[in-house]
C-alpha cells in the first residue's frame, strides 16, 4: 500500500512538472487589464508558442492576475453570462459550469488563474502555480478562450491587446 501511495504522488508531481514545463516556453502575444468602472478587475495575459496569436493553434496559455477577491459562484455565473453572450446552448453551458465549480476555488486578491491548452487540444487550470484540473471536452479548451478572444467577446479592446492588434 505504502509503494502504491508513494507511486501515485510520484506520478502527481510528475504531471503537474510536465504541465508547468509546457508552458515555460510559451511567448507573451499580449496583455490587458479588464476594469468594471474605475476599478482594475484583473490583468490577463495571452501567450502561444512562436508569440503570434492564431485561432485554433495550441499550446495557448492564458494567465489571469485578479485584483480583487471574487467569490467561486460570481466567477461562475460570470462565465455563464459570457458563454451565453457567445452563444454557447444552455446544455452545454450548463455541464461546463458544473465542472468548473469542482475545479475553481474562490480568488482573492493577487491570485493567479492560469488557464493551458496543449498542442493535442487537451486543457488544464492552474491556480497560483499548481495544477488543479481540466475539463474533458473538445469543445471546452476554444470555448474558454472565446470569452476574451472571439471576435464577439463583450470586450473587444481587450481582444485587441491580447492578440496583439494593438498595444
Amino acid at each position: 500500500m505504502k509503494y502504491v501511495l508513494t507511486l501515485t504522488s510520484l506520478l502527481f508531481l510528475l504531471v503537474s512538472f510536465n504541465a508547468s514545463a509546457t508552458t515555460n516556453h510559451l511567448k507573451t502575444v499580449g496583455k490587458a487589464e479588464m476594469r468594471w468602472l474605475l476599478f482594475p478587475l484583473y490583468q490577463v495575459e495571452l501567450k502561444t508558442a512562436d508569440g503570434r496569436y492564431q485561432q485554433n493553434q495550441y499550446p495557448q496559455t492564458l494567465d489571469i492576475l485578479y485584483r480583487r477577491n471574487i467569490d467561486k459562484q460570481d466567477l461562475l455565473t460570470a462565465t455563464d453570462n459570457q458563454w451565453q453572450r457567445l452563444g454557447i446552448g444552455m446544455a452545454q453551458r450548463q455541464q461546463w459550469i458544473t465542472q468548473l465549480g469542482s475545479i475553481w476555488p474562490s480568488i482573492k486578491r493577487g491570485d493567479k488563474l492560469g488557464f493551458n491548452i496543449a498542442a493535442d487540444g487537451s486543457n488544464n487550470f492552474s491556480y497560483n502555480g499548481k495544477n488543479i484540473g481540466g475539463v474533458n471536452d473538445a469543445k471546452f479548451g476554444e470555448s474558454f478562450l472565446a470569452i476574451w478572444l472571439s471576435p464577439k467577446t463583450s470586450q473587444p479592446g481587450v481582444r485587441q491587446l491580447l492578440i496583439g492588434l494593438t498595444n
